[in-house]
């Protein structure tokens, strides 16, 4: 008779278990998916955008750029101000100042973030 309970138990608690197991994943998957995307801080996705730019637009190919401080996020209609490190494939390198703005004030909601920085000086 225990045998028969005990198993019955068994099965209760399987499902259950799966279930948990199941919600688990879906956490982890949630966590890792937030580290992409629009949930990036704002400091990341500056320095992706000066990277793209300043190889693509300037045809200065860009080796890495490194911005302080690290701006997770900026408030409504406020600005951000950075000092960034571009650093090129040649090796050479120059300092900018850089800015986010957050375009959400007033009536305007759902805008993106806007960059700015100064320019690599000429060749």
């Amino acid at each position: 008779m225990r045998m028969a309970r005990l198993r019955g138990r068994r099965r209760a608690v399987r499902p259950l278990w799966r279930g948990t197991a199941l919600l688990a994943v879906a956490a982890v998957v949630g966590v890792g998916a937030a580290g992409c995307g629009p949930n990036t801080d704002a400091y990341v996705d500056l320095q992706n955008a000066m990277k793209s730019h300043i190889t693509n637009v300037d045809h200065r190919p860009v080796s890495s750029v490194a911005c302080t401080p690290h701006v997770h996020g900026t408030m409504r209609g406020d600005t951000a101000h950075l000092r960034c490190l571009v650093t090129f494939k040649d090796g050479t390198s120059y300092t900018a100042d850089a800015e986010i703005e957050n375009q959400n004030s007033g009536g305007r909601h759902n805008m993106p973030d806007l960059y700015r920085w100064d320019k690599p000086p000429q060749q």
